[in-house]
């Protein structure tokens, strides 16, 4: 989980719900989108499918924001 700082002072934690691997930019954009319309936090990643690095997985890190009072 991850923590970040909210302006007003309350701390929210990012719970990571999902991974999805989806090698078109258009299709990740969409989906993207979509996710944070319905209040998902997303972060965009890639990381080397083959030892060699010549081929390349895109996914895509999915988060969901529990707020907690302090």
């Amino acid at each position: 989980m991850k923590e970040a700082n909210m302006v007003q002072g309350d701390k929210v934690t990012l719970e990571k719900v999902a991974e999805l691997s989806i090698y078109e930019w258009q299709d990740r954009a969409a989906v993207a989108t979509a996710l944070l319309k319905n209040g998902y936090t997303i972060g965009p990643g890639k990381r080397k499918k083959t030892p060699t690095g010549k081929q390349l997985d895109y996914y895509l890190e999915v988060y969901k924001k529990e707020e907690t009072e302090e």
